[in-house]
């Protein structure tokens, strides 16, 4: 028994787990699926080579077939550890843009536009310099420049400058549009996740109790009401009652399967998988959306880029001496520099968002052949606010079996413009002097790639995730919400669903820290009932 049960140790059941267990009279439970966040590969900025490709800490879940896009099945990464992607991620620290908040409350969430959100930004935020306007210095999560910065990164910093687009060296403060470095969610050189951030110093505390490797099967519900959980750990059943709330923060994959699972969701869906309704509740995986990339890779023709090939070995034994103080190319995110710029005449605001790797990476870097054969750049450029809604769905009735993930990319016209849109404006900076005298050529799709159908066509046989997946347990007051503005499940007492599920529509920009200052806001409200 707890008060509060919370599923999921990601980015929002980490903080909340925090938050709630400060008040000792308060007991909480926090059960996460993956394993304790000890792997050496989580702590070191690079390792994120290594843990795309994980079987142990990450969900490495696949799409169904996306028609627009030669139906592929799209790699989606997801954080199966205490810290959840927050501890696999590039660690990239942006909030979005003042807009994409404001036009939340625009559709009816009082109370969620940006004036509210910025307190609860700032205050989970540890900033490297002193506290301003836009940033807090007191927060746990600790967001710092990068220590190691590749030639490459520098480069393509002045080739966006040389292309007409600012330096922006603060993403999250006054003005979004530009190019620069990106700050990072590290700690003297070190991954910074949620569950680092939040947990660590929680763990001691006698009223909160962490379990690893607990595999939640269902939401137990009693007339319309969430009494407690039933999950595994390592093959043997447990049921834990909530007596306040239980707290659903698997995310916006996992908390719509853990929902209709539990009966809560699409009397259609439910009964087509033989799961006794609950709840109908029809907006449960609904408006599924997510950051479609694509990709300009280019050959290098020098050394400086991050790589496999042989010649590059010595210079990667180094670095592990380097690690040791905390510095070198360990300490490197791989996605160093970006930029947010505009592409649309019609809109006043950037609707593109880039990411430059001083690497090849091909297929998410599951593919590494190539990095053994070459040298070369990446540059990743997405459409920041796509049209395109797809859903999430079951496959059977079994918590084993992955969720249903149909993005539904480019099934919006507007969306295939947008990223022709983006492919260009990539190409235009990759073409300018600072950064083109370090290619030998573009690679792919290489400079034949030229009229409107090649474009398309390269886009639909090459673009992938940015990882970015929001909005299945839609916060609002239309019949198709999932959750109200205090984030509580529509016809079901004693539910809330914490996490980016419930963003109504995506964010302009990476999604982490928009995902903190939710569950910064809702730990606020809860507490001040609680105390």
């Amino acid at each position: 028994m707890s008060d509060y049960v919370i599923i999921g140790g990601g980015a929002a059941g980490c903080l909340l787990a925090e938050r709630l267990s400060r008040h000792p009279h308060i007991s909480v439970t926090l059960l996460e699926a993956g394993a304790s966040d000890t792997n050496p590969l989580i702590h070191i900025p690079a390792g994120i080579i290594g843990l795309m490709r994980s079987q142990k800490l990450n969900w490495a879940l696949r799409t169904e077939p996306q028609s627009e896009l030669n139906n592929r099945h799209l790699f989606w990464p997801r954080g199966k550890t205490l810290g959840g992607s927050s501890s696999i991620n590039a660690m990239c620290y942006t909030r979005g843009q003042a807009e994409d908040f404001d036009h939340w409350k625009t559709l009816g969430n009082i109370g969620w536009g940006y004036e509210d959100l910025l307190p609860h930004f700032k205050s989970t935020e540890h900033f490297y310099l002193d506290e301003n306007q836009w940033h807090g210095s007191d927060g746990e999560l600790f967001v710092e420049p990068l220590r190691h910065i590749n030639p490459l990164s520098h480069a393509f910093i002045k080739a966006g400058q040389e292309a007409g687009v600012p330096l922006n060296e603060d993403f999250n403060g006054l003005n979004q549009y530009g190019i620069g470095p990106y700050h990072v969610m590290q700690k003297n050189g070190a991954r910074c996740s949620a569950a680092s951030a939040f947990l660590d110093k929680a763990k001691s505390r006698t009223n909160l109790t962490i379990i690893t490797h607990a595999q939640v099967e269902q939401i137990e519900v009693q007339h319309k009401r969430a009494e407690g959980v039933l999950y595994k750990v390592h093959g043997k059943s447990h049921f834990i009652s909530a007596t306040q709330e239980v707290l659903l923060c698997a995310g916006a994959l996992h908390s719509p399967h853990l929902l209709m699972l539990s009966g809560i969701g699409p009397k259609e869906e439910l009964e087509k998988h033989k799961i006794k309704v609950q709840h109908d509740l029809k907006g449960v995986g609904k408006n599924l959306q997510d950051h479609l990339d694509i990709s300009l890779i280019h050959l290098e023709n020098n050394r400086n880029s991050i790589s496999f090939h042989p010649s590059f070995w010595l210079t990667g034994i180094k670095s592990l001496w380097q690690y040791r103080k905390r510095q070198g190319m360990l300490t490197s995110n791989m996605a160093e520099a970006g930029a947010f710029i505009k592409t649309n005449k019609e809109d006043d605001r950037p609707d593109v968002q880039l990411h430059f790797l001083p690497a090849i990476e091909v297929d998410h870097g599951l593919n590494l052949w190539p990095t053994f054969k070459h040298y070369g750049f990446t540059l990743r450029a997405c459409l920041l606010r796509p049209k395109s809604r797809g859903y999430l769905g079951l496959y059977s009735n079994k918590v084993s079996d992955p969720p249903k993930i149909d993005a539904g990319y480019l099934t919006n016209d507007e969306d295939i413009e947008g990223m022709i849109r983006a492919f260009d404006a990539t190409r235009e900076i990759s073409q300018q002097l600072s950064l083109s005298q370090h290619s030998l050529r573009e690679w792919q799709p290489g400079l034949p790639c030229q009229t409107k159908e090649q474009k398309i066509a390269y886009i639909r046989s090459h673009a992938e995730s940015i990882y970015h997946p929001v909005g299945t347990c839609r916060m609002g007051t239309d019949e198709l919400a999932v959750v109200d503005q205090s984030l509580k499940v529509r016809g079901i007492d004693k539910l809330r669903v914490i996490d980016a599920s419930i963003m109504p529509t995506l964010i302009s920009g990476n999604t982490t820290a928009a995902t903190l200052a939710i569950a910064s806001k809702i730990a606020e409200e809860m507490a001040a009932q609680v105390v």
